[in-house]
C-alpha cells in the first residue's frame, strides 16, 4: 500500500485528535519516551491512562516473553489449569487485601467489570447494582450502565433496568440509598480514586462506610482497581490506604506490562457461586502468555521490599506538592489539585467569564484541555491526553519510573501554561494551531484589557420576566482581536487561519451569558451568545446546507436554554435566507435586520447633519442594496433623499440587476404611497413635483403619464425613465454594478452587503462623503479609513442601552453599547413580542417603525458615532469637514 488511511480505526476520534494536532504516528518508545515519524523525541506523561506503568517496553516483560518463546508454553489450552494462570493466580491472592481469592481473567478492565456485576446479582439474587456520579467503569453495557456520566450512556439507552446512581464521596446519599433499597441491591462498585472522572480521592472514611452498610446488607462490595491499582497510589492497592477489605476487586491496564491486554476480577469465597462458575467463561481468559507477563509484574513490584511502590508514592508527594505551589502561584488559574501517588487531576477554573469567547466556547464544547494537550505535545514535546469526563482538568499520570527530572520538565511546562492564562495571553495558546510551533518566550499580560460580564442591578423584588438567545460568529478577522485583545499579535491570514480552524468543529457553542438587562419600562430579561464557529469566509464560500445545520442547532440550544426568541448576528441571517430555513424549531426567530437598519439610518442622517450635508440636496448611494438590510436601507433613504443609486453585486450581473429594477419600483411605489398620505419629503416630494409638472401639460403623452402617476401603476424604473426623458430632467434614481465608477457620485452612503471582501477603496469616495458600515465584515477597507481624513465613515447600528451591561468582550464595544441585530432581539424579548421577526428578504417597514416605538419605550437609542474602532466627537467630526474643504478648494484652483 503507498498510502495508508487515517480514517479506519476511528474516524470521529481522528477528527478531534486531527483537529488539535495530538494525530502523531509514533514509530518507537523506549522508557517514558516516544519518538514519531518527523523524528521528534516527546517525553510520554500519560502512560496510556496508566496502562504503561513501566515505561515503553521494558525489559522484564520482554524477558517474560522470551521466556514464554524458549519455553514454548500453549497460550491457549481452555477448558484445563494452565500453569503461568495459576502461578498468577496464586501470586494474586498473596498479595490482595483480604480473603480475595479467585481469579477470572479478561482482556480489559470494563470485562473485569462485567464480570463483577454478573458475579453479584448470581451471589444475592438481587437486581440493582449502585455506582457513583463522575465514575467510569467501562463501555461495555453493563459497565457502562454503572458509568456515572449521562453523555457516555444516552446514545447508547443506558443505563439498562437495574443500575443507580448516588453522588460520589456524599455520605447522606449513600445512607438514603441502603435505606431505600434495603435488600434489593446486589452490589455497590466503587473507584477509591476516580480516575477519567478527573482524579477523585474518596475521602477519608468513605471507602470503610461503604463496605460496613455493604456487610450489614449483604450487598456485594465491588472496589474498580483498573486504574488505581498495580502500585500507582504509593500502594500496590488504593483501597489498603484505607485497609478496605472487598468482595471483588477488578485489575487491568498495569496489570498487562503495558504490553498485553489483562485484567482480572478477583473474588472472595464468600461471593463465588456456581452459576457464575460453570456459565461466566472467556476464550482468551487463562491464557499462559498474557498470565506470564501479569506475573511479571507482580515480581517487579515487589522487589526489593516493594521499593518501586515506595518511590511512586514519594514522587506522588512530590508531582502533588509542586502542582499546588502553581495554584498558590498563579490566583483564579488553577481551581483545584487533587491525587494519589503517581495519579494528580489539575482543575482548572471555568471560563464562561475569562474575557475570551474562544476560551468560553472552547470549554462549552469540551475541547479545553484538548487545546492545553495539544500545545504541550507540539510545543513542549510532552504527551498528556485529556479527560473524556472532565473537560477542564489536566490529568498527569506518568510510568512509576519516571525521574525527578523530567516531572521538572512537565511542572515547568504546566507553569507555563499556567502563566499564559493568568496574564491572559490566550492566543499563545492557539499559535501551534496555525503552524507556529516555537517555545513562547515573552507573555503580554492582558488582564487590563479583559472585560468581565456585567449585568443590571436588580433590586429586591425584581427578578427576570423573559430570555432571549443570539446567535454569534466572527464577520472578520479583526473582530477577533476585538474580542480577545492577545489576538493582536497575529497576522490578517494567521487571524484567517485560525478562524478556519475554529470552523472544523461545525458545532454550536455557549459563549456568554448574560444574567439580567433591566428596560426603562423595568422589564428584566435574561440572555446567551451562542457561538457558531465561521467567519465571514466558510459562511458564504462553504457547504451552505451544513452551515444552515449548525446554525439551526444554535437556534435548538437557545430554545434549550430557555429562549423566547432567538436572533441571528451578522451573515447567519443570510446563509439562512433572511432566517426563513431556521424558523419552525419551537421558537421563534428574528434576523434582527429591521432595528439594524433603523439605526443604520439614523446614524447616516446624524452623520450629515454634522458634515453638514442637507438630505433634500445630497446623492445616496445603497452598496448591497440587493440584500434585506440594504432593501429597507434604500426605502428609508428615499423617505428623505430625492437622489439615490442602487449598487448590486457585478458577480452576479443577472439576477442583481433584476433585484435592482424591482427594487426601484418598489421605492417609486412607496413613494407614491407617501405622497397620497401627505407625507410630502424625499421622493414622495419628488414625485409629487413630476405630477404637477405632467398635469400642466396638455399632450396625449402627459395624460398618459398622469394616469399612470395618480393611479400608481406601472412605477418601473424604465417608465420613470422615461417620464424623466419627457420631462428632461435627470433621473432621481440610478442602479449600478460598478462601485468604482459611481459611487464617487455619492455623498451618503450605506453600505450593506455580505461580502466576505472589502468592497470600498479609498478612491471610491467624494470627499465630505458620509458613509455609514453597517456590514459584517465591513465593506469599507482599513486603507480608507488611514489614506482618507476628508471622509467621516460610520459603524452603523450600534444601540445604547439604559444601563452599562457589557457582554464580557461585548463584541468589542464599550460598556452600554451594542449592535443593533442583537438589540433588536433584546427587544422584542423586553416586549414579549416573541414571534418570527424580520424574516426573509423583504422586511417590512412597518416592522421598522414598531421597533422604534418599542426603543422608545425601553429605552434603547442611538449610540454616539464610532469611527475606526473608536467612539469620535464634534470635534473630530468637524476637523473632517474641514479638511473635506480644504481638499475641494485645492481641487478648484
Amino acid at each position: 500500500m503507498s498510502t495508508l488511511r487515517k480514517d479506519l480505526l476511528n474516524p470521529s476520534i481522528k477528527k478531534v485528535i486531527s483537529s488539535f494536532k495530538l494525530d502523531k504516528t509514533y514509530v518507537a518508545a523506549e522508557g517514558v519516551y516516544l519518538t514519531d515519524e518527523e523524528g521528534n523525541t516527546i517525553l510520554d506523561f500519560i502512560a496510556q491512562y496508566g496502562a504503561v506503568s513501566f515505561g515503553y517496553n521494558p525489559a522484564f516483560v520482554w524477558e517474560a516473553l522470551d521466556n514464554v518463546r524458549k519455553k514454548k508454553l500453549p497460550s491457549l489450552v481452555q477448558p484445563s489449569l494452565p500453569g503461568e494462570a495459576l502461578k498468577l493466580a496464586n501470586r494474586l491472592a498473596e498479595l490482595a487485601p483480604g480473603d480475595l481469592t479467585y481469579c477470572t481473567f479478561c482482556q480489559s478492565g470494563t470485562e473485569g467489570v462485567e464480570a463483577s456485576i454478573k458475579l453479584a446479582r448470581s451471589t444475592t439474587g438481587r437486581e440493582f447494582i449502585v455506582s457513583t456520579s463522575n465514575s467510569f467503569h467501562g463501555k461495555t453495557l453493563g459497565a457502562l450502565s454503572a458509568t456515572g456520566k449521562d453523555s457516555y450512556q444516552t446514545p447508547f439507552r443506558a443505563p439498562a433496568p437495574g443500575f443507580l446512581r448516588i453522588p460520589f464521596n456524599d455520605e447522606d446519599a449513600l445512607e438514603k440509598v441502603f435505606q431505600e433499597y434495603k435488600d434489593r441491591i446486589a452490589g455497590f462498585i466503587i473507584e477509591p480514586v476516580q480516575g477519567e472522572g478527573g482524579i477523585h480521592v474518596a475521602k477519608p472514611g468513605y471507602l470503610a462506610h461503604i463496605q460496613k452498610l455493604c456487610n450489614e446488607s449483604g450487598t456485594v462490595f465491588i472496589v474498580d482497581e483498573v486504574q488505581s491499582g498495580m502500585g500507582r497510589t504509593g500502594k500496590l492497592f488504593a483501597c489498603e490506604h484505607e485497609g478496605i477489605k472487598p468482595d471483588v476487586m477488578v485489575l487491568a491496564k498495569a496489570l498487562g506490562g503495558g504490553m498485553l491486554p489483562m485484567g482480572v476480577c478477583m473474588s472472595s469465597p464468600r461471593v463465588w457461586n456456581e452459576d457464575f462458575g460453570m456459565l461466566h467463561s472467556s476464550t482468551f481468559a487463562n491464557n499462559d502468555i498474557t498470565c506470564s507477563v501479569g506475573l511479571s509484574v507482580l515480581e517487579r513490584l515487589c522487589e526489593d521490599d516493594k521499593l518501586l511502590i515506595k518511590e511512586t508514592g514519594d514522587k506522588g508527594r512530590y508531582l502533588l506538592e509542586k502542582v499546588t505551589n502553581l495554584q498558590e502561584k498563579y490566583p483564579g488559574v488553577i481551581k483545584e489539585v487533587r491525587g494519589l501517588g503517581l495519579m494528580v487531576g489539575m482543575e482548572f477554573y471555568p471560563l464562561e467569564d475569562c474575557g475570551s469567547y474562544d476560551m468560553s466556547f472552547i470549554e462549552e464544547q469540551g475541547g479545553f484541555t484538548a487545546l492545553l494537550a495539544g500545545f504541550l505535545l507540539n510545543v513542549c514535546k510532552i504527551r498528556l491526553a485529556p479527560f473524556l469526563n472532565n473537560s477542564t482538568t489536566l490529568r498527569l499520570e506518568p510510568a512509576l519510573t519516571i525521574s525527578y527530572e523530567e516531572m521538572d520538565r512537565v511542572l515547568e511546562a504546566l507553569d507555563l501554561i499556567c502563566k499564559i492564562m493568568y496574564y491572559q495571553d490566550y492566543a499563545l495558546l492557539y499559535r501551534y494551531l496555525v503552524d507556529d510551533y516555537r517555545m513562547p518566550h515573552k507573555i503580554s499580560d492582558y488582564r487590563g484589557a479583559t472585560r468581565k460580564i456585567k449585568s443590571s442591578i436588580l433590586q429586591e423584588g425584581e427578578q427576570v420576566d423573559r430570555r432571549f438567545a443570539f446567535i454569534v460568529h466572527y464577520p472578520a478577522p479583526e473582530d477577533v482581536i476585538l474580542n480577545n485583545h492577545s489576538f493582536v499579535s497575529y497576522s490578517r491570514n494567521e487571524l484567517y487561519d485560525f478562524i478556519a480552524w475554529e470552523s472544523q468543529n461545525k458545532e454550536p457553542g455557549l459563549c456568554c451569558h448574560m444574567p439580567a438587562i433591566k428596560s426603562k419600562a423595568g422589564v428584566v430579561v435574561e440572555g446567551w451568545l451562542i457561538g457558531v464557529p465561521f467567519g465571514a469566509r466558510e459562511i458564504m464560500q462553504g457547504n451552505n446546507e451544513e452551515i444552515a445545520e449548525c446554525i439551526a442547532s444554535g437556534v435548538d440550544k437557545g430554545k434549550d436554554l430557555g429562549a423566547d426568541i432567538v436572533g441571528l448576528g451578522a451573515l447567519t441571517s443570510v446563509v439562512t435566507r433572511g432566517g426563513r430555513s431556521v424558523t419552525g424549531r419551537g421558537v421563534p426567530v428574528t434576523s434582527g435586520n429591521s432595528f439594524t437598519t433603523l439605526m443604520a439610518v439614523e446614524a447616516l442622517f446624524m452623520g450629515a447633519e454634522k458634515m453638514n450635508i442637507e438630505p433634500i440636496a445630497a446623492s445616496g448611494g445603497v452598496v448591497g442594496a440587493t440584500g434585506s438590510i440594504g432593501r429597507a436601507c434604500a426605502l428609508m433613504l428615499s423617505e428623505r433623499l430625492c437622489q439615490m443609486t442602487l449598487f448590486g453585486n457585478p458577480e452576479h450581473q443577472v439576477s442583481s440587476k433584476n433585484r435592482l429594477r424591482s427594487l426601484s419600483t418598489d421605492i417609486f411605489t412607496y413613494a407614491y404611497e407617501r405622497m397620497h398620505r401627505g407625507e410630502m419629503d424625499g421622493m414622495s416630494a419628488w414625485m409629487d413635483g413630476i405630477v404637477k409638472r405632467v398635469s400642466k401639460m396638455e399632450t396625449a403623452g402627459a395624460k398618459r403619464y398622469l394616469s399612470h402617476l395618480e393611479n400608481g401603476e406601472n412605477l418601473s424604473l424604465d417608465f420613470m425613465h422615461e417620464v424623466c426623458d419627457f420631462l428632461k430632467i435627470d433621473y432621481p434614481l440610478q442602479t449600478s454594478l460598478d462601485i468604482p465608477r459611481d459611487l464617487p457620485d455619492c455623498n451618503l452612503v450605506i453600505a450593506t452587503s455580505n461580502s466576505p471582501e472589502y468592497l470600498i477603496s479609498a478612491d471610491d469616495l467624494q470627499s465630505g462623503a458620509v458613509v455609514c458600515d453597517v456590514a459584517r465584515p465591513a465593506d469599507v477597507a482599513p486603507e480608507v479609513y488611514a489614506q482618507r481624513d476628508d471622509v467621516l465613515i460610520l459603524e452603523g447600528g450600534l444601540v445604547q442601552y439604559p444601563d452599562n451591561i457589557c457582554f464580557g468582550p461585548n463584541l468589542g464595544y464599550r460598556d452600554g453599547v451594542n449592535l443593533a441585530c442583537l438589540s433588536e432581539t433584546v427587544l422584542l424579548a423586553m416586549e414579549g413580542d416573541c414571534q418570527d421577526t424580520s424574516i426573509g428578504n423583504k422586511l417590512s417597514l412597518e416592522t421598522v417603525h414598531h421597533l422604534r416605538e418599542l426603543a422608545r419605550r425601553h429605552g434603547l437609542s442611538l449610540a454616539g458615532l464610532k469611527m475606526g474602532n473608536r467612539e469620535i466627537t464634534d470635534a473630530d467630526i468637524d476637523e473632517i469637514y474641514r479638511n473635506s474643504l480644504d481638499l475641494k478648494k485645492a481641487e478648484n484652483l
